[in-house]
């Protein structure tokens, strides 16, 4: 039941998750700096989430248990880690090509099975060469999509890609750096609710250094409340809590797959909504970067040479 649990939250986590870059790109062309939609999209789960705390926890839910002193520092160190994820995430999108941003940072599988043999000291043998195969392919893929140019697809007039692949990196590790965490928790893993609510706390403390350099800030807010809310709710909250309920039940490439999802929503919803179209070089290298993914996938992650 836990597993199949886990594997039905990646599913929602993809579909929820396939909206952020839609909501960031609108909003970044309506004025939104990077940090002003960090610290709105964290503010948002922070008031959403707070009521909901307090219910559950006059109702003495086990889901509002006070941590263990394990159990707060692992909290701390992956909700830190997030707001990183989070800032590199939509500095990616507002940078980069729509499609090239999300599957940058959705390469984590590739950078989740890379990580097993650079940690092991060792070169990849058996399956874990077909493994090689698709990181290779998915690397190869990046990089045709980073060189390609098609005027349906492009970048704000204002962005700078340098920061924008360095965004995407970020987030991309981040992802694998926390599955990691929390499958090494186990049962000792913080609950979602918990990591959601200080990821949330931790963006509305800095909220005020977020906005420091904002100008009519709640003019634009006003103007653009619901799809703020969007962005904190569909495309926050909601994969939030799925992503951190099935990465404590699975092994960090499988939690990833996620990417893979996030990539195709994304680029399905990039040409309906903000009709952002492919040329035939880029569906190659796009379908080459999920190819890849998907190999890493498929075989079980590398196993620890100590435990042969």
């Amino acid at each position: 039941m836990n597993r199949q649990s886990a594997i039905f939250a990646l599913l929602i986590a993809g579909l929820a998750w396939g909206t952020t870059g839609i909501y960031v790109r609108v909003l970044g062309l309506r004025g939104f700096s990077s940090f002003e939609l960090l610290g709105i999209r964290l503010l948002v789960v922070f008031m959403i989430l707070l009521p909901i705390i307090l219910v559950l926890h006059l109702r003495q839910s086990p889901q509002t248990s006070t941590l263990s002193f394990p159990q707060r520092k692992i909290a701390l160190k992956v909700s830190a880690l997030m707001l990183f994820y989070y800032l590199g995430a939509i500095v990616a999108i507002q940078h980069l090509p729509l499609v090239m941003a999300v599957l940058l940072f959705g390469s984590s599988p590739l950078i989740a099975w890379a990580l097993n043999l650079i940690i092991e000291k060792r070169l990849p043998v058996g399956a874990e060469l077909t493994q090689s195969l698709g990181v290779l392919l998915g690397m190869a893929g990046l990089v045709g999509l980073a060189l390609s140019k098609h005027k349906g697809s492009v970048a704000p007039a204002d962005a700078l890609p340098l920061l924008g692949y360095l965004g995407g990196i970020t987030a991309a590790v981040v992802t694998v750096i926390n599955a990691r965490m929390l499958r090494r928790s186990g049962d000792q893993a913080p609950s979602p609710l918990s990591i959601s609510m200080i990821t949330a706390t931790l963006g509305a403390l800095l909220a005020p250094l977020l906005f420091i350099d904002s100008a009519d800030l709640l003019g634009r807010i006003q103007e653009s409340w619901l799809a703020l809310l969007g962005l904190g709710t569909l495309a926050t909250l909601i994969p939030g809590f799925a992503i951190a309920h099935a990465a404590s039940r699975l092994p960090p490439t499988a939690t990833s797959t996620v990417s893979i999802q996030l990539q195709v929503w994304t680029i399905i919803l990039g040409w309906i909504i903000l009709n952002e179209t492919l040329s035939g070089v880029q569906v190659a290298a796009a379908l080459a970067v999920m190819l890849g993914t998907g190999i890493c996938l498929w075989y079980p992650e590398p196993q620890s040479s100590k435990a042969q």
